[in-house]
C-alpha cells in the first residue's frame, strides 16, 4: 500500500508544479540511501504579462509596448522542461535531507529551489524545514511603464524558508508556511512617466512574501483515487503600497493511480486585493485568479528499464493560469503544454 501512496504523491507533485504541491513532505523510505525523481521533456508556453520579462533562458514577453491601458499581448516559445528532487534518507533516525525544484508563484514566473531536512516523529508525524532561493532568477523590467521604447531587464531574486507539518497526529492533514524576501536589482518603476519620488515608492515591487496553506488528502478504493482540497492565504508585504496585496486561493486536486497509468487533475480559483491606490491609474487594483492543470503518466512504456532508475514513465501535461485585474495593464495569462520522461530512483 505504501508503494501506491508514493506513486500518487509523486504524480501530484509533478502534475501541479504550476499550482502548488499537495505533498510538502514525501514519505520517508524504510531503508537508507538516495531517492527522488527527475523529469525532462520539451514543451510550448504562451505568456501574457506586462511585468515579467522571462529568465536566463530568454524573454517570454515583449520588450516594447505602446499602451499603459491595454492588456498585454501574448508571446509564445518552445523550450526544455526540467524538474528534479534528490533525497538521502538516514533510516535509523528517520531523517531525510533533500534538494529540489519548487514553484512559489507561477503568475510571477517565479521558480525556486529548496534545500532542507525532514524528520519523522512518533505517530508518523512529519516535519520539514527548507531554505528557498532563486537558482534561476526571474527577469523583470526595470521600469514596466516605458512605452514605445525598448524596456531594460533586471533580475528579481528571492530567498527565505518553508516550514511544513504533515500527517498531523497520524492523519492526512498538512500545514505549510513559507516566507521569502524579494529583491530587484534595479527597481525604477514610474521613472519614465516622471512620477514624483513619493509616487514611485508606491510602485516599488521589493519586499516580503508570506504564504500559509492547509490541505487534507482523502483516499478511496484501496488508495487508487485521491481527492485533495486546499486553501492558501498569501500576502505580498511590499515596499510599494500600491503593489502590496493579499488574497486566498481555493484548490482541488484529483489523482488516479493504476499499475500502468496515473492521472492527476488540478484546479484553483482565488482573488487578491491591493492596499493603496495606484498613482498611474487613480484606483486600487484587485484581481481574480484561476487555473487548471492535467497530467497523464504511462509507467514502464514498452518495458523500458533505464539503469540507476527504479521506474521510467512517459508523461504529457498541460496547465493554464490567469489573473484578471480591474486594471487591464496587470492582466496575466500563462498556458503551457509538454511531454517527456519521468524517472523515479
Amino acid at each position: 500500500m505504501r508503494r501506491s501512496v508514493n506513486i500518487i504523491a509523486l504524480a501530484v507533485i509533478f502534475a501541479i508544479a504550476f499550482l502548488g504541491s499537495a505533498y510538502a513532505i514525501e514519505p520517508i523510505p524504510e531503508e537508507s540511501g538516495f531517492s527522488g525523481f527527475l523529469s525532462i521533456g520539451g514543451g510550448y508556453s504562451k505568456v501574457k504579462s506586462n511585468m515579467v520579462s522571462g529568465n536566463a533562458f530568454g524573454d517570454v514577453t515583449d520588450r516594447t509596448i505602446d499602451s499603459l491601458t491595454d492588456s498585454p499581448d501574448s508571446s509564445s516559445k518552445g523550450g526544455v522542461q526540467f524538474n528534479y528532487d534528490l533525497r538521502y534518507t538516514f533510516a535509523s533516525t528517520r531523517t531525510q535531507v533533500f534538494l529540489g525544484t519548487s514553484l512559489e508563484d507561477a503568475l510571477r514566473y517565479d521558480f525556486a529551489t529548496q534545500l532542507g531536512v525532514s524528520q519523522e516523529l512518533p505517530g508518523k508525524n512529519l516535519v520539514a524545514l527548507s531554505f528557498l532561493f532563486s537558482s534561476i532568477p526571474t527577469e523583470v523590467w526595470k521600469d514596466p511603464y516605458v512605452t514605445n521604447v525598448r524596456r531594460s531587464r533586471t533580475d528579481r531574486d528571492s530567498k527565505g524558508f518553508r516550514l511544513a507539518w504533515d500527517r498531523i497526529f497520524g492523519s492526512e492533514l498538512q500545514l505549510q508556511y513559507s516566507y521569502r524576501e524579494i529583491d530587484i536589482d534595479d527597481e525604477l518603476s514610474g521613472t519614465f512617466l516622471g512620477l514624483t519620488p513619493a509616487q514611485q515608492r508606491l510602485l516599488d515591487r521589493e519586499g516580503d512574501y508570506h504564504k500559509a496553506e492547509i490541505l487534507y488528502r482523502f483516499f478511496f478504493d484501496g488508495k487508487k483515487h485521491a481527492l485533495i482540497p486546499a486553501i492558501t492565504y498569501f500576502n505580498y508585504d511590499l515596499d510599494g503600497d500600491a503593489m502590496s496585496n493579499d488574497g486566498v486561493d481555493f484548490q482541488l486536486s484529483y489523482g488516479y493511480n493504476a499499475e500502468r497509468y496515473s492521472l492527476v487533475v488540478n484546479a484553483f480559483i482565488g482573488y487578491a486585493d491591493y492596499d493603496k491606490r495606484n498613482p498611474i491609474y487613480g484606483k486600487t487594483q484587485d484581481e481574480d485568479r484561476y487555473g487548471a492543470g492535467l497530467i497523464g503518466l504511462y509507467h514502464t512504456p514498452f518495458g523500458w528499464s533505464v539503469p540507476f532508475f527504479k521506474r521510467t514513465s512517459l508523461y504529457v501535461k498541460t496547465d493554464y493560469i490567469e489573473s484578471d485585474a480591474n486594471i487591464d495593464f496587470y492582466d496575466t495569462e500563462i498556458f503551457s503544454a509538454g511531454a517527456g520522461l519521468f524517472f523515479r530512483f
